[in-house]
């Protein structure tokens, strides 16, 4: 059986780390506790990061005897795909010589492209670790004729160059392994025990990965656990060797609510906007994770760079993925576009490093980025008569308009029918994004959102209109997608604003998803003048959601009315998670 594992004296130390560490994380004083807060400070400023997906599979380069990935299909899950033997893709790897490999070419070209962390798959589905284990030695540096530790180099090319050093690690999935997820050609399903794998080489191998290689910035988990106290075990692990140490959001079943410090989109995910907790999106520069020779779909600087704003400007953070190919190069392509990127970003870091998500809306010329006082216009498409106009920006004073690129050239402010008008050169600066800065006179504030309908339609509301208040949040889940949570007590809620043309009675219905022990909470439900007093009922698991009807509202007067959803009590727990309120004429 193909099949590395400890000795008896290794699993002792693997059962003492279990409980050891579990033990340290329960009594850890206080006082030497490390906030969520203060871990995501540096994820929250820095915005860009490398991902790269290296291992075995990156020298197949999406080939398995003659039968090629399908476009689209990420390389590296080439052994799942083509349901390769352990034995065969075993001795595949035994010859993986990436000899070309360069740790400082590689921290550089992150450096150069303007990317403050870098992302390294430690170990991907496929089971093989890209550093020496003493748990298994099927690694880098025990299996392979190469016989060096690539995480080592890499982590020693990051210190030097300034880069944050953050690991990934499937966590479950391991086609290796008789007891991993994902691999059921080999190995009989029905025989598999998941909790011995755990225990056995994946919480020993994050161990070592966390305590060898000095400060991690994040580990990127993969996948997803089966209950919820396997998910709490990798998080406490994390907390107790390294407390500083960010934990993603795909630790757990994709089915619960979020474990980590912060929640990833789906592979490519890109949300609509609105989102009140901090998140990432993990994009890829071409159409694949790992190297594969036949796709040469690759993203030209703008799209990239339009990519990267778009998603700053809606408060996340841009993961652009890498695949090395075999011989650990990066492809030609994909090196000349992010040095062209990285010339964007030299010129335009300020607009990108440290902003927040943009109140604004989106606009036919591109989004934009604020920090303090300074609003960052960034122009995708230049307009014909060559005059930006910038709405919704209400009272907001503008004191000065320029170009980033030339601070000492202002630019002429005028004003109509409340729209600033910003004449522009004639000739594009920047075809990639060319970014106007606006400095306010205080900070940016705008105006709430106004839903208005036509007659007898309905009204929907939603996280995207709706003003959260208190520790109320928008929020977002792989299974839920996006609703509100978080509020607890009667100085949370959810605000909207609504300007009624059509009066006459509405049925309201609200959809949530509750827990059973969340049962009974009360709230209040306020659409104008009149307020309905409302019990939770409970739905089901996380985010099994339902619609409950609680009756019958009248909206007697046309024009503006505020419609608010608020806890009654106190409690010690979410009221529930909200995904949207509807007002149905009544007939």
């Amino acid at each position: 059986m193909n099949r590395t594992r400890v000795g008896l004296v290794g699993m002792v130390c693997v059962i003492g780390l279990s409980l050891g560490s579990r033990l340290h994380a329960q009594t850890r004083s206080q006082s030497s506790e490390v906030t969520s807060e203060q871990r995501l400070q540096w994820f929250q400023h820095d915005k860009f990061g490398l991902f790269i997906h290296f291992g075995p599979y990156s020298a197949l380069a999406g080939e398995w005897n003659g039968q090629r990935m399908p476009m689209g299909s990420g390389a590296e899950w080439i052994m799942q795909r083509f349901n390769i033997p352990v034995k065969d893709y075993r001795e595949m790897a035994r010859h993986f010589n990436p000899a070309k490999f360069n740790a400082d070419a590689w921290v550089g070209l992150a450096k150069a492209t303007g990317m403050k962390y870098l992302v390294f798959t430690a170990k991907h589905h496929d089971g093989f670790a890209m550093y020496r284990s003493q748990v298994s030695d099927y690694n880098i540096v025990d299996w392979t004729p190469f016989k060096r530790d690539i995480l080592k180099e890499l982590a020693i090319a990051c210190r030097k160059q300034g880069i944050r050093l953050c690991i990934y690690y499937s966590q479950r999935e391991d086609w290796d392994d008789p007891d991993g997820y994902g691999n059921n050609w080999d190995y009989d399903r029905s025989k598999k025990n998941l909790d011995r794998y755990l225990e056995m080489k994946s919480k020993p191998q994050l161990h070592e990965l966390l305590t060898r290689y000095g400060p991690m910035g994040l580990v990127w988990f993969d996948r997803g656990l089966d209950t919820r106290g396997q998910a709490e075990d990798f998080v406490e692990l994390v907390r107790d060797l390294q407390p500083r140490c960010l934990v993603n959001g795909r630790v757990g079943s994709y089915g619960q609510d979020l474990m980590g410090d912060y929640q990833d989109m789906g592979d490519r995910g890109m949300p609509v906007g609105g989102i009140e907790e901090p998140w990432e999106t993990p994009q890829i520069l071409n159409d694949t994770w790992g190297y594969s020779k036949f796709d040469q779909e690759w993203k030209p600087p703008s799209v990239v760079i339009h990519l990267l704003v778009e998603t700053v400007s809606k408060g996340g953070n841009y993961l652009l993925n890498v695949g090395p190919k075999g011989d650990g190069t990066m492809p030609a392509p994909a090196v000349a576009i992010l040095h062209k990127v990285g010339v964007w970003m030299q010129q335009n870091g300020e607009s990108i490093y440290g902003t927040t998500a943009s109140p604004l809306p989106e606009y036919t010329w591109g989004r934009t980025t604020v920090k303090g006082y300074k609003v960052y216009l960034h122009v995708f498409n230049w307009p014909a008569d060559n005059v930006l106009r910038v709405s919704h920006l209400g009272n907001n004073q503008v004191k000065a308009a320029y170009l980033l690129a030339r601070p000492a050239e202002k630019l002429v402010i005028r004003h109509e029918h409340g729209v600033v008008l910003l004449p522009l050169p004639a000739r594009i600066p920047d075809v990639n994004d060319t970014v106007v800065v606006l400095e306010m006179a205080g900070p940016l504030k705008v105006d709430p959102p106004l839903v208005t309908v036509g007659s007898d339609a309905p009204y929907h509301l939603d996280y995207m209109n709706g003003i959260t208040a208190g520790k109320a949040v928008k929020r977002f889940n792989r299974k839920g997608n996006f609703f509100i949570s978080k509020w607890t007590g009667p100085d949370d809620s959810i605000t909207w604003h609504l300007f009624v043309s059509q009066t006459g009675s509405y049925k309201v219905h609200i959809k949530y998803a509750a827990r059973e022990e969340w049962q009974g909470s009360k709230y209040s439900l306020t659409v104008g003048s009149q307020t309905l007093a409302c019990v939770v009922q409970k739905t089901g698991e996380d985010f099994d959601y339902k619609t409950v009807d609680l009756g019958t509202v009248s909206l007697p007067h046309a024009g503006p009315v505020t419609v608010r959803i608020q806890p009654a009590g106190s409690y010690e727990h979410d009221l529930m998670q909200f995904q949207s309120l509807d007002l149905d004429p009544a007939y």
